[in-house]
């Protein structure tokens, strides 16, 4: 199977939550941008671009402590973005200044690390605050889209679509272009039905995400919980 690019979108602002969620510890020892990178860098994801807010990048370069159970380090700048590397691999690190324009400014931001070429077919775009997402599941979808080529496809469970959302880019790079706030590719899958497959998911893993600390808690009673 043929790896596709991806956009890993972690700079949300984290106000449901009181302070940076990425960094939190999850039952298995990693913080949860941790098991983000772990989930996505063993995927057929590549390159995988990782887009993050200032806070968050500041965090990563002055406390590698808080990082050891992926070894995470950030290496040279590369035009706009830092390259990264950790235990199960690398990618390109990019900070969202914007962030606060919603998730349409991450997605644009990700995309713009990308060469042409590598913009020529698909890409996916998935979340950092999903933990019981797996390689496999992203997996699942990137061999469904090479396989039938649709204009957009993404899961859905419990009539919720989820992540990840996998695009033809080369399509809808102009619509892309354009989005604005905090949407994501939403506006584009309600502008363009013909064009979006949805796959019906068995379980939540595509959904269930860590929005507040109570979410947190409920992680360790999840029946696959990390």
């Amino acid at each position: 199977m043929e790896p596709i690019p991806g956009v890993l979108l972690g700079a949300g602002g984290s106000e449901r939550f009181g302070s940076e969620k990425l960094l939190a510890s999850l039952p298995s020892g990693e913080t949860l941008f941790e098991r983000a990178l772990e989930i996505h860098l063993q995927s057929q994801i590549l390159p995988l671009i990782v887009v993050i807010s200032p806070n968050l990048g500041k965090i990563i370069r002055q406390k590698t402590e808080i990082f050891a159970f992926s070894r995470l380090r950030i290496g040279k700048r590369v035009d706009t973005w830092h390259a990264f590397s950790c235990k199960w691999g690398g990618g390109r690190l990019i900070i969202n200044e914007n962030f606060h324009k919603g998730m349409s400014s991450s997605v644009k931001k990700g995309v713009g690390c990308l060469t042409d070429d590598e913009k020529a077919g698909g890409l996916v775009i998935s979340l950092a605050d999903l933990p019981l997402l797996s390689s496999e599941t992203i997996n699942f979808f990137i061999k469904k889209f090479l396989k039938e080529r649709v204009g957009f496809l993404l899961p859905v469970f419990n009539d919720i679509t989820g992540h990840p959302v996998i695009v033809d880019f080369n399509r809808f790079k102009n619509d892309i272009a354009r989005l604005r706030g905090d949407v994501g590719l939403r506006s584009l899958l309600t502008q363009y039905p013909k064009a979006v497959k949805k796959i019906p998911w068995q379980d939540d893993s595509v959904i269930w995400d860590i929005d507040t600390p109570k979410d947190l808690a409920k992680l360790s009673l999840k029946p696959t919980s990390c």
